[in-house]
């Protein structure tokens, strides 16, 4: 199975970062990056495919970076 996310930041304070994301199909989906503990969680409950890959791009950047990311993509 194909997966695919524009993934585009929200809004940001000290101690969490909102993120939207829209898959193939246009459809849109909300998560949310803890800053403190360095977690995610998705707005709606649903950790699918998607949201894992999406979560696991975003949580990456952070640690490696110490930055929200403006923008990413996900393909695979």
């Amino acid at each position: 199975m194909a997966l695919y996310a524009r993934i585009e930041k929200m809004q940001e304070d000290d101690q969490q970062v909102r993120y939207r994301y829209t898959d193939i199909s246009g459809n849109e989906r909300t998560m949310l990056l803890d800053k403190v503990t360095e977690t995610t969680s998705a707005d709606d409950g649903v950790e699918d495919m998607l949201y894992r890959a999406v979560a696991r791009k975003v949580a990456v950047a952070w640690v490696r970076d110490g930055v929200a990311p403006e923008k990413l993509l996900v393909q695979s």
